[in-house]
């Protein structure tokens, strides 16, 4: 069993993320983390989240939280992979363990 994260973009309500945790529901939110490394980013994303970021801002923070979740989950894998959902489609990008951003390493921004 597992949570999901729904999103998507259209005309009417423009980028939206959703939820879906294990015991049922949907609710819309800002932004939303899951699986086995998100307990260890929560506080990173609280103080590092805003709302109007640019779209490399937000792939950022994005690459940025999963990277840290990497250093302390034996889990979370090596790799990231990102899919950014705009009005002009979908972008996917995959940054290899080499090339993670390292702020886990003695700095935050």
């Amino acid at each position: 069993m597992a949570g999901m994260i729904c999103a998507g973009w259209d005309e009417r309500n423009g980028g939206v993320v959703y939820s879906i945790p294990l015991g049922g529901g949907l609710f819309r939110e800002s932004y939303t983390i899951g699986g086995s490394g998100s307990g260890y980013i929560y506080g990173y994303c609280d103080a590092n989240f805003r709302k109007g970021m640019s779209k490399h801002e937000a792939q950022e923070f994005v690459k940025n939280a999963i990277s840290l979740a990497i250093w302390r989950d034996g889990s979370s894998g090596g790799v990231i992979r990102t899919v950014t959902i705009t009005k002009d489609g979908v972008e996917r990008e995959m940054v290899l363990g080499d090339k993670l951003p390292h702020l886990a390493k003695g700095w935050c921004p």
